[in-house]
């Protein structure tokens, strides 16, 4: 499945604010990232890396992005249905979802079907 970039603003609620880091790949706005190095993150290849943040941009390899992560309420793609309050982690491709190995996201607006919802990232 390829990843649909998230057209809407990607921070709903302010907690502690948004991250720069250094992207490793190209990352699309929405997408759920994971430290890959010291102040650099990229989109997860498996299920088992813990959730950093949502990018607020897009951006190609080596380039700058802004991230927020705990403690902000932000959208994202979910992956298929979800409901509020259900954990979550992120996946290949930067989906969210409840089939994450680390789940430190609650969802606080879910959806029916793999789309837009919004989450409030835990550490």
């Amino acid at each position: 499945m390829t990843f649909s970039q998230l057209e809407d603003d990607v921070l709903v609620y302010p907690g502690t604010g948004g991250y720069n880091f250094t992207a490793s790949g190209n990352i699309l706005k929405g997408q759920g990232v994971v430290l890959a190095d010291d102040f650099t993150v990229k989109v997860p290849s498996d299920s088992n890396s813990k959730l950093l943040g949502i990018a607020l941009s897009n951006v190609t390899d080596n380039k700058k992005v802004c991230i927020y992560g705990p403690l902000n309420i932000v959208r994202c793609i979910l992956s298929g249905s979800v409901s509020a309050g259900t954990k979550v982690g992120v996946i290949p491709e930067g989906y969210i979802s409840p089939n994450a190995t680390h789940k430190n996201a609650i969802v606080v607006k879910g959806t029916t079907t793999t789309g837009k919802g919004e989450i409030l990232i835990l550490w």
